[in-house]
Parts: C-alpha cells; structure tokens; sequence
C-alpha cells in the first residue's frame, strides 16, 4: 500500500471505465491519485468508491473538461491549485463520436480532444511534472493495432467516418506524443504511449450503428455484443498497461515508446515516427496555441 507514498498522479477522464479503474488501482498502491471529469456528481461518487475500496484517503476529483481550450487551460490551474508536483501524468480522456461535431473552438472533435487536449495539457502542467523526479507522461490510444496517418485528414477533411475517424485520431496522438518525447526530452520529462486494450465502457456503450463506416453497418450487432456491459470486468484487465506505466520503476527514463494491452513494447505505425507528418500535425495544433495559461 505504501510503495508509491508521495508520488502524485493525475488521470484525465477517470471518473469511469479504464480511468476508473487505473485510478483504482494506482491509489492501492499509496499515491496521490487526483480524477478529473466533466461530471462533479459522477466525479464524487466515482471519488468516494474508490477511497472506500482502496482505504486511500488521499484521492481528489477535480472537475475539468478537456474539450475546449479555455476548458484545458481551467483544468490546468486547478489541478497546479492542488499539486506542486505530479510524478504522472496519464491522458485518459477521449471521444468518440457517432456524427461529426466541432468544438468550441472550431475544431473537429475527436481532434480536440484526443490529440490537442494531451498536448496541451501536459505543456500547461510542464513546470509541476519539471518539479517531480523521473516524471512520465501516459498518452492512452485506442482503437485496434497502429495504423498509418494521413496527415491531410487529422480533422476528417476526407469525410467523417464515425469509428474510422475516431481511430484515425488516435492514430494521430501517437504520432504527437513522439513529437512530444522529443520535445520535453531535454526537461527530464518522458513521454509514452500505452493501449489498454478493448473493454465495455460507457464510450464504448454510446456507440451507435452512425459510427460505423458503409459495410461495418452490418456488424453493429456483433460489435454491441462484443461492448456489452460487464460491470466493469473489462476496464478493470484494460487498466492494467496504465497501472504498471504508471508505478513499475522500469519507466523511469523511457520515452517515445508504445506498449500494448500485455505492457509489451511494439513499434507504431511508421508514419508516427516521421516527422512530417508529426509537423502537419503539430501545426494544427500551433494554430491554436497562445502560451497554455498555467505556465510563465
């Protein structure tokens, strides 16, 4: 229980599913866990389960959400509010939508919020991962296998294709988080990407036959039984790859990898390692950026 006393993690979107369930069991371990969500009711509930099931008192819920600039940049002072430090940072939180919607900042969603949320994110909080020693950051993809990205369709220029579009996404932080390794590389700062594996969450659950692209229709049926609910028996194994990323010491200085569901490295796609396209990438993102208001 006391292995991980005084380190501090932070979960994006861990007032359910995989989040949940990394939270849970990371705050067995004795860290400071703070969960964030856009739900203050479901924050707290999710907030009291886990201390009562852990006997972990010291877990907080901060509500935030990450799909919106100003929404980033309000969950990053809160959470340096609370934290002068934060050993890890593990970017849960995701979206997946069944039709095409934009954020409020004119972005298309699923770029929103999977792949300029983590950036920006972990900028905002650099100076409190810069004041803790050996800090990681946990970028969580999803989807299936890495996939090659197209760097002229990052925001579904091509066309919204549902579940496609979603995977695509993910393809595309992957490929942002190893522009990020490099980059924060040199302020002692790793970064990696981990993939938990399929599980039944409520994401998962919201998925309607829309998101499924022309002849996928069909295997709607299929995929809803595959993604039936299971009382969290799912998230629980899927959480497993975060829980070892965020307390096994065998982190401590790897960055720009990816691991899979067994926490077993693979390599990514090729296109997620080239840095042009992580430049097309990153300059979607730039377009967006003032300086992430938490930092000087």
């Amino acid at each position: 229980m006391n292995e991980q006393e005084g380190r501090t993690v932070v979960i994006t979107g861990g007032t359910g599913g995989i989040g949940f369930q990394s939270a849970l069991g990371i705050a067995r371990t004795g860290a400071r866990v703070l969960i964030t969500g856009r739900n203050r009711e479901r924050g707290e509930s999710a907030l009291q389960r886990i201390v009562d099931e852990t006997g972990n008192d010291r877990v907080e819920f901060v509500v935030g959400d990450v799909s919106s600039i100003e929404g980033i940049d309000a969950l990053a002072r809160a959470l340096v509010e609370r934290a002068d430090h934060i050993d890890v940072l593990v970017n849960n939180a995701g979206y997946m939508g069944s039709t095409p919607a934009s954020s409020d900042d004119g972005l298309e969603m699923h770029f929103a919020v999977n792949v300029l949320a983590p950036w920006r994110l972990t900028l905002a909080l650099l100076p409190a991962l810069e004041a803790a020693e050996h800090a990681r950051v946990l970028n969580i993809t999803g989807g299936d296998k890495p996939a090659a990205i197209d760097p002229a369709n990052v925001q579904a220029e091509k066309g919204f294709r549902g579940l496609m579009t979603y995977q695509h996404s993910k393809s595309a932080m992957e490929a942002m988080s190893m522009a990020l390794a490099k980059k924060l590389e040199p302020e002692g700062v790793t970064v990696n990407v981990l993939f938990p594996g399929r599980a039944s969450t409520a994401m998962t659950g919201s998925m309607s036959a829309k998101a499924l692209p022309g002849a996928m229709k069909l295997m709607y049926p299929l995929l809803r039984l595959l993604f039936k609910e299971d009382g969290g028996k799912s998230a629980k194994k899927a959480a497993r790859s975060t829980i070892w990323g965020a307390t096994s010491p065998e982190f401590d200085g790897v960055t720009g990898r990816y691991f899979n569901t067994n926490s077993k490295e693979q390599k990514l796609h090729p296109t997620a390692y080239d840095s042009q396209v992580q430049d097309s990438i990153l300059a979607v993102i730039k377009a967006t950026e003032g300086p992430p208001s938490p930092r000087p």
